[in-house]
């Protein structure tokens, strides 16, 4: 009902007051239903993103919120944060891979790159690399080595100068030790490891060998942890663990370094840490893990804490001040982590944040491993940065999933937005303040909302689907801030409110909608119907250029005498419902049922082009489904149905006819006569789908292959007309491997009858019977074979057209 003229607010004293409310309880029924969809959004926002334990829903709207927060990133202005940031990447590209040789090249490669950084005036070099097994590329020369030297013990007689050189030559080439010095050299290196998680990962890894590079990365457990409440210490560290179990972060076992190159390591700064980003459900990594537990023992009291190689970078590139870095924890998980007196982060209970990505794959500067080694970069490039060493390369590069689509964003440069957040302390925010925000805006899009819509007229309320763009600009505001602000509830609040408050008045409010809707649900579409309720004067009648179809089950006495009365129903009912619904789903219109054979047509009552391709689509899908169905039927035991359907574009008289006791919706004319013709013409030519000129003329170059079949004469017109037969979508034929078949078939069948215009009798059903011997089931063909044997006896007049008359309907 329509809002108190004048608007309340403009009427002064009790009057008004009393008007306003009057209004308000005719709508209350809205109202209610506002209350109800706030109370129900603010629980689910309670139980999906407060509540720790998981409910039934959370991974619904978990993923539904999580693709929203992935938009935000996506539509993030481009633009390179080089040169004013400290990060460079230093690719193994797939120009590394023609430059310096198949992966994994010689380590003394990895050595000259930290000389030439070091240099160049880099501060940390990083590597999200694993170096676990010794360098092969001199393997040979120690293979050799030990060869004399097994030959001089076993008494044979060996030059001890050649043994010498082959031994200095082995010691020449070890990659490894010269890449350790490279280490000591630089300074502040941080070597990469990773944890295992799975029982894949675990698959051919010894025990002995898990254990030795447990041992091996024991020395790098780092920082301290330390308790906020000292006297609950130990239940505090015991409840940690728990929780990195129940998030399913405790590893089963660790892949690390070679010993002779973290000896390499020089000074605090330079470290291990691991570079495993675990991504979230969905598969995309948008949060980071700074530390993770980890231990051989069975007593999670013994495990230590080890951090990532983005913590150490970052800690390394700070400096002195933040050496002294320090994890706290208290009954909750972890608190937060001290950077000395340089930086402190508070993080989620497992230590995660959320990664503030700062652009697409290439934001960060990346520079080949290639251009390093032969100085081709423009000097100063590496002067005060840190510097991040990673795989790239198609085959060897670590590709992940991230907010930005697909799965080609190299793990490298996540690790510089990693780092790039926790030196400018600018990871997502997501906290009671956030949480206080969304529960506002919740309520705003709630209760407030409700009042207003169960006020206004039915044709304002729409209008408040408008207040999605200041919501999306308040979200995409704060996302710019570093702050996370929930899209998907109160969207769905203010949806849901719109939509469904507003259904309810026009359902109530509107009831010669709905006898409109209900006079012409039997024949339009769902989609045609909502239009057609904007402007109801278009079924009125008038002459208008559609497309109409004609379709007919062919033998269907034979089949009605089969079944009795009740089964002959249902099959009936099981075709024309499937035959209907492509109508609809075409937006077509359907005229009425002729006993068994459906009629149909398009381009009413809205006229719109492309109208053919739209009746020619329905005809293949009505094929395609009648085949799906002779195969039910077929093991059913039901007899088998086939079909033939005729389609015919031009003008006929279109709209809302009848008598005063009964009217419809339909067409006639000539267009519709000669539609109904095409139809029975099938059986003639034993082909499923004959079109006219016409409707050919206005489909054929929308992917359609169609076949020329004759220039008929239909009984009672005087003017041939040309009919082709629909062989199919272009696309799909090629998709079922027929498409160059058809092509043929086409090409030879033009061919025949192009002899047989040409009265050649003879050549022409040579012709045609070679198409058979091919193609033995087509039926223009045979049609065709058998009008040359009857002309061969019987020859047409010398003023002969070429124009075949039929002699019935």
């Amino acid at each position: 009902m329509a809002a108190p003229s004048g608007g309340w607010w403009q009427r002064r004293g009790w009057f008004g007051l009393y008007e306003l409310l009057q209004s308000w309880w005719r709508h209350r029924v809205s109202f209610i239903l506002s209350l109800g969809i706030t109370i129900a959004s603010l629980s689910v926002y309670y139980l999906v993103f407060l509540q720790e334990k998981r409910a039934p829903i959370s991974e619904l709207f978990e993923r539904l919120e999580l693709d929203t927060l992935d938009t935000r990133f996506r539509y993030l202005p481009q633009r390179p944060l080089w040169p004013e940031s400290p990060i460079v990447i230093v690719d193994i590209d797939q120009k590394a891979q023609e430059v310096l040789g198949r992966w994994p090249f010689s380590r003394a490669y990895f050595a000259k790159m930290l000389d030439v950084l070091h240099e160049d005036g880099a501060v940390v070099a990083a590597f999200d690399i694993t170096f676990s097994k010794p360098d092969q590329s001199a393997a040979p020369v120690r293979a050799l080595a030990e060869e004399l030297e097994k030959r001089g013990q076993a008494g044979e007689t060996v030059d001890p100068k050649l043994t010498a050189e082959v031994r200095a030559l082995a010691a020449k080439y070890d990659a490894d030790a010269q890449f350790a010095k490279a280490i000591k050299r630089f300074g502040p290196v941080i070597l990469g490891n990773y944890f295992l998680f799975t029982q894949a990962d675990l698959e051919g890894v010894s025990d002995k060998a898990l254990q030795t590079y447990a041992d091996q990365i024991s020395f790098f457990a780092y920082p301290p942890a330390h308790p906020l409440r000292a006297q609950f210490g130990k239940e505090d560290k015991l409840h940690l663990m728990e929780i990195f179990e129940g998030a399913r972060l405790v590893p089963k076992g660790a892949e690390a370094n070679l010993d002779s190159l973290t000896a390499g390591l020089n000074g605090d700064s330079s470290w291990t840490g691991f570079f495993n980003e675990p991504p979230d459900i969905d598969g995309v990594v948008r949060r980071t893990t700074l530390f993770l537990p980890y231990g051989r023992s069975e007593n999670p009291a013994d495990w230590d804490i080890y951090p990532s190689m983005d913590v150490m970078a970052a800690r390394a590139f700070l400096g002195k001040e933040a050496l002294d870095t320090n994890l706290y924890y208290n009954q909750a998980g972890i608190v937060r982590i001290d950077f000395g007196s340089r930086l402190s982060l508070r993080t989620d209970e497992l230590g995660q944040m959320l990664i503030n990505y700062q652009g697409p794959w290439g934001t960060f500067l990346h520079k080949s491993i290639a251009d390093v080694l032969q100085k081709t970069f423009i000097p100063g490039t590496f002067k005060g940065k840190l510097v991040l060493v990673g795989a790239t390369a198609t085959g060897i590069g670590d590709l992940r999933a991230t907010p930005f689509g697909g799965t080609n964003y190299p793990g490298v440069e996540i690790h510089a937005n990693i780092i790039d957040n926790i030196l400018n302390d600018r990871f997502l925010k997501r906290d009671a303040r956030s949480a206080l925000i969304d529960a506002l805006l919740i309520f705003t899009f709630g209760i407030p909302l409700g009042i207003w819509m169960a006020l206004v007229q039915p044709r304002w309320m729409w209008f408040g689907a408008a207040l999605l763009i200041p919501l999306v600009a308040v979200d995409y505001g704060a996302f710019r801030r570093g702050w996370w602000l929930n899209f998907t509830v109160p969207a769905m609040t203010l949806v849901g409110n719109v939509v469904l408050v507003s259904l309810y008045r026009v359902v109530f409010e509107e009831k010669e909608k709905r006898k409109v809707r209900a006079e012409f649900s039997n024949y339009l579409s769902p989609e045609v119907i909502r239009r057609l309720l904007v402007d109801p004067s278009l079924v009125d009648p008038k002459k208008t250029d559609i497309t109409v179809m004609f379709s007919d089950i062919r033998g269907f006495t034979t089949i009605s005498e089969k079944l009795d009365a009740q089964e002959l129903a249902l099959f009936l009912n099981q075709y024309l419902s499937d035959m209907t619904r492509i109508v609809f789903k075409t937006n077509g219109t359907l005229d009425k049922y002729i006993g068994d054979a459906v009629m149909a047509f398009w381009g009413a009552p809205f006229e719109e082009p492309g109208h053919a391709t739209k009746a020619c689509n329905a005809a293949l899908e009505m094929m395609k489904r009648v085949r799906e169905l002779q195969k039910v039927w077929e093991t059913e035991g039901k007899p088998s149905l086939d079909i033939g359907i005729g389609l015919n574009t031009g003008v006929a008289s279109v709209g809302r006819m009848g008598s005063s006791l009964r009217r419809g919706y339909t067409a006639l004319g000539d267009t519709v006569n000669l539609s109904s013709r095409l139809e029975g013409l099938n059986k003639d030519y034993g082909t499923h789908i004959i079109v006219n000129e016409t409707t050919y003329q206005s489909a054929k170059d929308d992917g359609f292959v169609f076949r020329e079949l004759d220039l008929i004469r239909v009984k009672g017109k005087l003017q041939p007309v040309t009919i082709y037969q629909l062989m199919g979508q272009r696309e799909d034929l090629a998709a079922e491997g027929r498409g160059e078949e058809v092509r043929l078939q086409v090409e030879q069948f033009a061919r025949a009858r192009e002899l047989f215009r040409n009265r050649k009798w003879n050549d022409a059903q040579r012709a045609f019977q070679d198409f058979l011997d091919k193609w033995p089931e087509d039926g223009p063909s045979r049609t065709y074979w058998k009008r040359c044997q009857e002309y061969l006896f019987d020859e047409p007049p010398a003023n002969w057209d070429g124009v075949f008359v039929m002699t019935h309907k």
